[in-house]
């Protein structure tokens, strides 16, 4: 009898801490965004601005200005929208580049490849354009998902694109469908 109640206090411990380690397992990232209605969430650098819904993006995230002489607040988007449901990544992408030409000067195609975000394919580019006096570079990466195409694009001056890069990278590795 009294091995058995020791083996049910064991149990009730090993319960109660359970029960207690769960909301600590399940700690929200303060940092990661989420839009349930578009199906993804990603993590955002934490001194970034974002705004939701603006010039047809689900989310724009941009970065906080450097100094007066900051002339290109770098910045990152995503866009989600409904597609046909035959349609290839690389129709997707084909099919958005004229409209990204159409809207900027000067646009050139540097380099492509392809990898995987959240288990999914993605066709990852470096594009880039005249805005104003600048030259900007675009990391672009295209997605499709249950009939939705997914579009993140990170812009950066031309000539601080390699400072950023990298993290944008590491941003856009952080996406996952939801």
């Amino acid at each position: 009898m009294r091995a058995m109640n020791s083996a049910v206090r064991v149990m009730a411990m090993i319960v109660c801490a359970s029960i207690m380690l769960v909301p600590a397992c399940k700690k929200r990232d303060p940092n990661r965004y989420s839009n349930a209605e578009k199906g993804f969430s990603i993590r955002l650098p934490s001194t970034w601005e974002k705004q939701e819904n603006v010039m047809g993006t689900d989310l724009i995230v941009v970065s906080p200005a450097e100094g007066p002489e900051d002339s290109f607040r770098e910045n990152f988007n995503v866009l989600v929208e409904n597609l046909k449901a035959d349609m290839t990544l690389d129709q997707y992408y084909q099919a958005g580049i004229p409209v990204f030409e159409r809207y900027t000067k000067e646009f050139a195609q540097h380099e492509h490849g392809y990898t995987a975000l959240d288990g999914e394919k993605a066709r990852w580019d470096v594009v880039s354009h005249k805005m104003g006096p600048l030259r900007i570079k675009v990391l672009l990466y295209t997605m499709i998902r249950q009939g939705r195409g997914y579009l993140i694009t990170f812009s950066a001056a031309d000539e601080r694109f390699g400072q950023y890069k990298d993290m944008f990278g590491k941003i856009a590795e952080s996406f996952r469908f939801e």
